[in-house]
């Protein structure tokens, strides 16, 4: 669980500072309308690479610091997140564009991996 933690806090990490970086750059992978309202989308998109940002701090805190119930109840809170994120990224009212499908299928991998890490991790208490 530590290490999928950490893995998943540098994926969001990394991402999330290449959005706020270039926005425009994400929106365009992801297949975003970037000509209606150019400044909208772009602040959006800036906004949610920041909330990404501090999940990627909470999970790399939490594989360092937290204890065994605590790692447990973080891998909870992080399938929440991304089961979340894979329904908007499904229900997304854009193009299905290669970026869109790329980061849908790296969503179901973390989803599935965090399911089989928090069986073990229970099955092991």
């Amino acid at each position: 669980m530590k290490l999928l933690l950490r893995c998943v806090a540098a994926i969001l990490a990394t991402v999330s500072l290449i959005a706020l970086m270039s926005p425009a750059t994400l929106g365009s992978f992801l297949g975003m309308p970037l000509d209606l309202d150019p400044k909208v989308v772009l602040w959006s998109i800036r906004v949610a690479a920041t909330c990404a940002l501090v999940l990627a701090a909470f999970l790399a805190l939490g594989a360092s610091f937290f204890s065994e119930r605590a790692l447990r109840q973080s891998g909870g809170v992080l399938c929440i997140f991304i089961l979340l994120i894979t329904i908007l990224l499904i229900i997304a009212p854009v193009p299905w564009v290669t970026g869109r499908v790329l980061l849908l299928a790296v969503a179901a991998l973390v989803a599935l991996a965090t399911v089989r890490a928090l069986r073990a991790r229970l099955r092991n208490r």
